[in-house]
C-alpha cells in the first residue's frame, strides 16, 4: 500500500486495444499520486472507461506495465447491479463487499454509507425491488464501504438529486484516499478534483494537468486551439509547397 506522497498508479508505456486496427491508446504515460483527487477526461470513446478497467485490472495492456503497490485496495462503482446481487437483501449486499469479512454486525455501516448517497434502504429489502436509480445509489455505496485505497467513480452524480450530489462531495472533500472520476457534472468535479488527467482521442495519448478542474479545462481548450493553429500552419505550408512543385513542373 502507497503511502502520502508516493505512486499510487503508474501507467508505463501502454497500449490498448479491441481491434488492432482502431488503437483506444497509444505510449500512455502517467503517474497518480497517493491522496490525489483526479478527473478523468476526454471526448467520447477516447477511452475514459478503459482506463478505469486497465486500473481494477477487469482489462490488461497489449504493452506496456500499469502497477500499483502491493495490497492495493481498488473499488469501482459499477453502473448496473450484477445478476448474482439482485436477490440479495440490502444487508447481505453490503455484507458481500464489505472488506472485513470478520466483523459480525455492520448495520452501523450501511446505515452511515447510505447516508453519503442519501438513500433509505431497509436492510432486509431485496435489491431487486428498488428502482433503477435507488439501485444505482446502492451500487455507489457499495464501493464507498469499501474504503478502498484507490477509489474509481464513473459518473457517480447522474442518479442523484441536489441533495445525494451535496453528501457525496462532503465526503469525497473529506476522503484521504485516491479517488478518480469520470463525470460531466462541472461544479461537481470543481468542487474537489486537484488534477485531470486529459484523454485526447487522435493521438491517444493522456495529457495531465495540475490544478482544479475548471483551471484545467481552460489550459485544455488552450492547447487544442495551439494545436489547431499548428495544424492550419502545416496545411499552408504543405499547400504552398505542392503548388510550388506544380508550378516547377510546369517549367
Amino acid at each position: 500500500m502507497a503511502k502520502n506522497n508516493e505512486t499510487v498508479i503508474s501507467f508505463r508505456n501502454v497500449d490498448f486495444h479491441y481491434d488492432p486496427k482502431k488503437p483506444i491508446l497509444e505510449e500512455v504515460n502517467f503517474n497518480v499520486r497517493t491522496g490525489s483527487k483526479i478527473t478523468i477526461m476526454g471526448q467520447n470513446g477516447a477511452g475514459k472507461s478503459t482506463i478505469f478497467k486497465l486500473i481494477n485490472t477487469s482489462l490488461k495492456p497489449n504493452i506496456g506495465a500499469i502497477n500499483t503497490p502491493a495490497n492495493t485496495n481498488i473499488a469501482t462503482a459499477f453502473q448496473v447491479v450484477q445478476a448474482e446481487d439482485k436477490e440479495l437483501s440490502v444487508q447481505e449486499f453490503f455484507r458481500k463487499y464489505y472488506p472485513d469479512k470478520e466483523e459480525y454486525n455492520i448495520d452501523k455501516q450501511i446505515g452511515d454509507i447510505l447516508r453519503v448517497v442519501n438513500l433509505r434502504a431497509p436492510l432486509d429489502k431485496k435489491i431487486s425491488a428498488f428502482s433503477g436509480g435507488q439501485q444505482a445509489r446502492l451500487l455507489l455505496a457499495a464501493a464507498l464501504i469499501q474504503n478502498p485505497d484507490i477509489l474509481l467513480l464513473d459518473e457517480p452524480t447522474n442518479n442523484l438529486d441536489s441533495e445525494g450530489i451535496w453528501h457525496l462531495t462532503e465526503f469525497l472533500q473529506n476522503y484521504t484516499k485516491t479517488v478518480l472520476v469520470i463525470s460531466h457534472d462541472a461544479d461537481f468535479l470543481n468542487s474537489f478534483t486537484d488534477g485531470v488527467l486529459y484523454l485526447d482521442v487522435h493521438t491517444k495519448k493522456v495529457e495531465q494537468y495540475v490544478g482544479n478542474y475548471y483551471d484545467v479545462v481552460e489550459q485544455v481548450k488552450r492547447k487544442i486551439e495551439k494545436d489547431n493553429m499548428e495544424n492550419q500552419r502545416l496545411r499552408k505550408e504543405a499547400i504552398a509547397k505542392k503548388e510550388q512543385a506544380n508550378e516547377f513542373a510546369h517549367k
